[in-house]
């Protein structure tokens, strides 16, 4: 919700019923490399709005844009870059303006949390809902991996609806309790896994479709992402860190379609077969970016370039639980350089 330019959070009484949104405006993703006037950014807290007053203050925000974003220049037409030359309290005093009164302070909330909802789950009606993990997005056939084939002869089967995930993974609905042996039998025989035997990191990366599909792309992302998932599990296991999670994402240009610049870690497109790397961005996908540790990495030096940058995480975390993203950003750009420059690998 972070890289949107409008976000709205649901704000609930003790009761579930609807009391309003928290707003958030000003998010972002795409950029261009070497244009420092673009950037990533993440959406900045407007306040709360009660629910009687949402599409009012939509308007406000969209009128705002409206007369006072950059008409001139394309590529800072986004709503971020108003956001961020006024400043939010600036941003928020325009937007009430057009509103004709205050917005609310931002109300608190219980902690954000990542949820991909693969697997099987309780529906809240007496059915169930299975969540399907689709590498990167796509729906293919490839040997004894028939996945579009089995959504064909599940859907037939069982006529269960499907929702496609913001993660480019696939949740399969309104499932009787008594049909989940017979849909976990047509999945073994399609060769498709259910969550408990994918790989966490394929799990939580994504890539952009890039080349040959994306006229933009400089480089690969959909069709080798699942190689660097491969080497980065290599790495892990090598540095006696296989129980680790990191949220990775690639993207084969600096547009950020698979919203790189929010992961834990991140591989953006900038020649043939050579990337940035990003660093930074929080487990759970709240309120910030992460940054571009080194730019020009070929993609035969990518482990070199990443194991100074895990074994720093292992060594000088302050526990067990803090997680890749959130290390890198309480140690910064600095720090993760001068150890890297001193490492030696094992």
């Amino acid at each position: 919700i972070y890289i949107s330019d409008i976000g709205l959070v649901v704000i609930t009484d003790d009761n579930e019923d609807l009391l309003g949104f928290n707003v958030m405006v000003g998010g972002g993703m795409g950029r261009t490399h070497n244009k420092e006037t673009t950037f990533a950014r993440a959406a900045d807290h407007l306040g709360f709005v009660d629910k009687d007053d949402i599409l009012e203050v939509c308007k406000a925000i969209l009128a705002a844009q409206r007369d006072h974003g950059n008409r001139e220049i394309r590529a800072n037409a986004r709503m971020k870059y108003l956001v961020h030359s006024l400043g939010i309290d600036g941003f928020r005093s325009l937007v009430e303006s057009y509103l004709g009164k205050p917005i609310q302070p931002w109300r608190e909330m219980v902690p954000w949390k990542y949820s991909d909802w693969m697997g099987w789950h309780e529906q809240g009606d007496g059915r169930l809902f299975l969540g399907l993990n689709v590498d990167n997005g796509r729906v293919k056939d490839d040997g004894d991996f028939r996945l579009k084939t089995c959504l064909r002869v599940l859907t037939d089967t069982f006529d269960i609806g499907h929702v496609l995930t913001p993660t480019q993974s696939i949740i399969l609905k309104d499932i009787k309790p008594a049909d989940r042996p017979g849909i976990e039998a047509i999945l073994a025989e399609h060769g498709v896994p259910l969550i408990e035997n994918v790989d966490p990191l394929a799990r939580l990366a994504m890539a952009c479709p890039a080349l040959p599909l994306c006229g933009l792309a400089i480089t690969e992302a959909e069709r080798i992402m699942p190689s660097y998932v491969e080497r980065m599990r290599i790495l892990l296991n090598k540095l006696d860190m296989g129980s680790e999670e990191i949220m990775m994402r690639m993207t084969g240009c600096p547009n950020g379609c698979a919203r790189p610049y929010m992961a834990e870690l991140a591989f953006v497109g900038e020649g043939v077969k050579t990337y940035q790397v990003w660093v930074g961005g929080s487990p759970v996908l709240e309120g910030r970016t992460g940054w571009p540790y080194k730019g020009k990495v070929k993609d035969k030096n990518m482990e070199a370039t990443i194991e100074p940058l895990l074994v720093n995480w292992k060594t000088n975390r302050l526990d067990a639980t803090e997680a890749f993203g959130d290390f890198c950003h309480r140690v910064g750009q600095d720090a993760l350089e001068e150890y890297a420059s001193k490492y030696v690998s094992a």
